[in-house]
């Protein structure tokens, strides 16, 4: 049978699990999920070089390659040609990576590609509020979000010892209102003033789920970027989609986001808040005028002392219990997600499965905590921004906001 080290790896890390521990998710952090449990789980005689990630110069299964030489032992003929890993450059050619999963463009593909359609697309003017049967398809073209997360598919599997933790494709009616809310915002600007982008700032790349949703929302937006950049598919999927996108829609902010929000000095039209940073929310707040969205991931429960509400009496408070106190924000107004089962091969759903059924909220800054001052009158939102208002929105997607905790409880 094709076995590898990570097999063995796999194995032996089941091996020191403690039995009375063996239930929790983060025991299986690092572990690759294609490989083999071997006391556990036979491993398929069918399997392939391509199924145990082994690389195309390494594969010893000569019988399943069409691409070898006779005159060449196994993998010599592609040491002469591009590494079948090489990082790709910000102009390859975004098509080579949806249509060829099983490897990432080599130097032959380093060519500038040509404008393609998802570089202008058309800017929807009447945006409607959705209804409780609104999908999706309702706000965007979703054969081109499908194109883009496909890609980022493709990519990702190429890193398959790299953990994918999850994203916004997890959660259904979240994508649809943080669609909904970014058309119509953008409509709203550009119906309105002279400003051609929409500036959304993202913290938490993540594998790139997010910021192609916010780049298929709208032809004006740019999505900037607040993340460390460490894990090894983020740069080829971040270039892959300023490939697919526009170079100039999608920029970057590397480094710990704890601190690189604070440096930033440019404005944001819209906020979606999703690293491990603990003050990422307060820190865009705090540089935001008057009537920005504030957006987060969505959580398992909206209080706790992390990002949406409460305190946990030991003095740390939640982002926004602490931007609601000191009232930066205003017109919140919180959702609960369809529940669904979480992909078997991300991090926290390698036991069989769980299921996702998660909460998120919005906001809208006041203006008042701008440069961490207050002022006497709160600044006047632009005429082009709407209020968020609950009662625009399903009632069935609604739950209540957390209410505000006593002191010295």
């Amino acid at each position: 049978r094709l076995t590898t080290g990570f097999d063995i790896y796999n194995t032996l890390r089941f091996a020191m699990t403690p039995s009375d521990e063996s239930a929790s998710p983060l025991l299986d952090a690092g572990i690759p999920r294609w490989s083999f449990n071997l006391f556990k789980q036979e491993v398929p005689r069918s399997r392939t070089c391509f199924d145990a990630k082994i690389p195309l110069k390494f594969c010893p299964c000569v019988d399943e390659r069409g691409d070898v030489a006779p005159s060449f032992y196994v993998g010599q003929s592609e040491m002469i040609t591009a590494p079948i890993f090489a990082v790709p450059l910000p102009t390859y050619n975004w098509e080579r990576a949806r249509f060829e999963p099983a490897r990432l463009p080599g130097e032959t593909f380093y060519k500038k590609p040509e404008k393609n359609k998802y570089h202008s697309f058309a800017l929807q003017q009447d945006v409607k509020t959705p209804g409780c049967n609104a999908t999706l398809g309702s706000y965007i073209d979703e054969n081109m979000l499908s194109d883009s997360w496909q890609m980022i598919q493709n990519i990702t599997s190429l890193f398959p010892a790299s953990d994918v933790s999850g994203g916004i494709f997890l959660y259904e009616r979240q994508a649809l209102l943080l669609a909904y809310l970014v058309q119509r915002e953008s409509a709203s600007m550009a119906a309105a003033t002279s400003n051609k982008q929409f500036v959304i700032c993202e913290t938490g790349f993540g594998s790139g789920h997010g910021a192609a949703l916010f780049l298929s929302s709208s032809p004006n937006v740019q999505v900037i970027s607040f993340d460390k950049y460490d894990r090894p598919y983020q740069s080829a999927v971040f270039y892959a989609l300023r490939s697919l996108f526009g170079s100039s829609r999608l920029m970057r902010v590397v480094g710990d986001s704890c601190s690189t929000v604070k440096q930033f000095g440019k404005k944001c039209d819209f906020i979606h808040g999703s690293s491990l940073c603990r003050t990422d929310n307060i820190d865009l707040i705090y540089k935001s005028g008057a009537s920005v969205k504030l957006t987060s991931t969505a959580m398992a429960k909206l209080t706790g002392r992390s990002v949406y509400f409460h305190k946990d009496g030991f003095g740390k408070t939640a982002q926004w219990e602490e931007l609601r106190s000191r009232g930066c924000i205003k017109n919140s107004i919180c959702f609960k997600d369809v529940e669904k089962q979480i992909d078997g091969d991300l991090l926290f759903a390698r036991r069989g499965g769980k299921h996702a059924s998660h909460q998120f909220c919005f906001a809208e800054s006041t203006g008042v905590c701008v440069g961490r001052s207050r002022e006497n009158e709160a600044p006047r939102a632009p005429l082009w921004s709407a209020p968020l208002k609950a009662d625009e929105f399903c009632p069935d997607w609604i739950v209540p906001v957390p209410p505000p905790e006593r002191e010295g409880r």
